[in-house]
């Protein structure tokens, strides 16, 4: 076999087979996060609008993103930095704070009746995290893991 260089690949601009593979090798680590944190930032996004603990997920998403990307990491330090404000304006306020429990057990009693009785078990079952994840905001404890 001949030396890539002076293959026919370089004489018309190509770069040579074995070239490409050593290039997807070498960043396969880096796709295989990327491909993981776009899809779990994708379904953060799209609990939004549907049931679920959408911005703990897109957050988690970026997370993932941020340990190969900068901007993901400068997006994520923007979204910690923003929770923060969000979380003291409620520690601020007790009647936000009753409201957010509130809310949370509304969540996990509807789940509970949806998952337990209802058709659509999926759903419930998201209300439940999601009224977890809103009772678990409420505990300093687990507050300063998530801004950690």
């Amino acid at each position: 076999m001949t030396n890539r260089d002076e293959s026919g690949w370089s004489r018309r601009g190509l770069h040579h087979p074995l070239t490409w593979l050593e290039l997807i090798a070498s960043n396969l680590r880096r796709l295989v996060v990327f491909l993981f944190g776009v899809t779990v930032l994708g379904a953060g996004v799209a609990m939004l609008v549907l049931p679920g603990p959408g911005l703990i997920v897109a957050i988690l998403g970026l997370a993932i993103l941020a340990t190969e990307f900068a901007w993901a990491e400068r997006t994520l330090d923007r979204a910690k930095e923003r929770t923060k404000q969000i979380t003291d304006q409620i520690d601020d306020n007790r009647s936000a704070r009753g409201l957010l429990g509130l809310s949370a057990v509304a969540l996990v009693g509807g789940g509970l009746v949806a998952a337990l009785y209802g058709e659509s078990a999926g759903l419930g079952l998201s209300a439940i995290v999601a009224g977890t994840c809103a009772m678990a905001v409420l505990v300093p404890r687990v507050r300063r893991w998530i801004l950690t």
